[in-house]
């Protein structure tokens, strides 16, 4: 088994989370035209899904993907009460979303990534089923850990 740390990002890692957030505001401005800027919210769903079937945006789709799998991570740490560290282990360091102190990870930066190189096409990738279904299961997990300390 291999061995994990994690930590905070520190202010250049925090840097590049923002970025990506920053990057997207700037298509919606430069491409689309509009005032609408993200928030980290749910609502940012639908522009999320508007911008993922309209693009991409760029040569390089692989890190395309992995800044708008970053600003899904946004929502996905305010609606499930997440925050961001850097996850270590024996294959490496990941940007990761942890749930309080416990062992509970997700990796958002992949996501969108890793359904699409698994041939879902763009336009079936459903975030807003994605975070109910992440939703339902970290209630499980913690709700088996916390059974798990109690025995």
């Amino acid at each position: 088994m291999s061995k994990i740390a994690t930590r905070l990002p520190n202010a250049e890692e925090q840097a590049t989370l923002q970025g990506a957030t920053a990057w997207v505001n700037e298509i919606l401005e430069k491409e689309f035209k509009t005032k609408v800027r993200l928030k980290g919210t749910r609502e940012d769903i639908p522009t999320l899904h508007t911008m993922l079937s309209e693009g991409p945006y760029t040569e390089d789709v692989e890190t395309e993907l992995t800044s708008f799998g970053m600003v899904f991570g946004h929502v996905l740490a305010r609606e499930l009460g997440m925050r961001w560290v850097i996850y270590r282990d024996d294959d490496g360091s990941d940007y990761a979303l942890q749930y309080q102190d416990l062992s509970l990870f997700l990796f958002p930066c992949d996501m969108i990534v890793k359904r699409v190189e698994e041939g879902e096409d763009i336009n079936e990738v459903n975030l807003e089923a994605i975070l109910e279904n992440l939703h339902a299961a970290l209630a499980e997990d913690v709700a088996n850990a916390a059974k798990h300390r109690q025995s």
